[in-house]
């Protein structure tokens, strides 16, 4: 065969076969719109997948709450079955009481007692604070008593010093009778109890026993002239020109009790903490002529 035949024949084999099958043909506007549509489908397959796992992990959150026994905030929590809705609430244990120190007790109860055993300062006494020094009700009302005598073995009193231990006065004169505070460890009162000693005046100290003792007696007897008696004897001159006729009192003039504490000491001076019903002590210093030579800070 002729090399020009068979070119002839192959260009007629090839164009029987463009015949049977023509080319594929595209429209651009139809392959936009096919890929478009593949890609909503796409989106919308994606936000439902995240709806499901949005939905899955609340439950999952809500389940492991449950599984706590917790509540949203501000929700009750719904009684059981069997459990008495009208029960009241379980009360939180209260705080201890609070502690105080051994000298504070011992002022406030003497002072209280001394208050009490005075028909014009009684008012003055509050119950509920003098028990509340004792370490529980039966204590308190075993030691004070109707009367606050319990406190002072049974003796009305209008002095007390108090200084280690307690001394117990009527007028100038000590008494034989001494009572001794317990305390527990909050300083509050577990016990007291009375020993009777010899009254002998050597005890204590003569300066403020003779002078604020001799105050509160002048005051039952309405002697009005004994203060600058007293104040010659138991007051340095230097305070009573400084202070007055009325040097040493911080102008109590007529009291109706004292209590001295919380003693002092220097070299040649010591001192206390007195209370003339007020509604605090003041400090006086005695020298070493035991006088009154400071009071009131002055």
């Amino acid at each position: 065969m002729k090399d020009f035949d068979l070119e002839e024949e192959l260009t007629a084999a090839m164009f029987d076969r463009s015949r049977q099958e023509p080319p594929r043909s595209y429209d651009a506007d139809d392959l936009i719109a096919s890929v478009r549509q593949r890609r909503l489908r796409r989106l919308q397959a994606g936000a439902a997948v995240a709806v499901v796992l949005v939905a899955l992990g609340a439950g999952f959150v809500s389940q492991a709450g449950h599984d706590r026994g917790s509540a949203p905030a501000g929700v009750p929590i719904a009684p059981s079955a069997g459990t008495d809705s009208s029960a009241p609430p379980p009360v939180a244990p209260s705080s201890p009481a609070p502690s105080t120190s051994p000298a504070l007790t011992t002022n406030t109860l003497f002072l209280s007692a001394l208050r009490y055993q005075n028909p014009a300062t009684r008012s003055k006494v509050d119950p509920a604070e003098v028990s509340a020094l004792f370490t529980d009700e039966s204590t308190y009302q075993r030691i004070w008593g109707a009367d606050s005598r319990g406190v002072t073995c049974g003796a009305v009193v209008d002095g007390v010093l108090a200084a280690g231990g307690i001394l117990l006065y009527q007028g100038t004169e000590r008494l034989d009778r001494v009572p001794s505070l317990h305390l527990d460890a909050a300083g509050k009162v577990t016990d007291l109890t009375c020993a009777t000693v010899a009254g002998d005046g050597k005890a204590g100290d003569p300066t403020v026993s003779g002078f604020y003792g001799g105050l509160v007696a002048a005051t039952k007897s309405g002697d009005s002239t004994a203060i600058t008696t007293l104040g010659e004897q138991f007051v340095t001159e230097h305070l009573r020109s400084a202070q007055g006729p009325n040097a040493g009192t911080c102008s109590f003039t007529a009291p109706p009790f004292w209590l001295a504490d919380d003693p002092s000491s220097g070299t040649l001076t010591h001192g206390w903490t007195v209370n003339l019903d007020g509604p605090n002590g003041f400090p006086i210093d005695i020298d070493e002529n035991a006088k009154i030579s400071r009071s009131c800070g002055g």
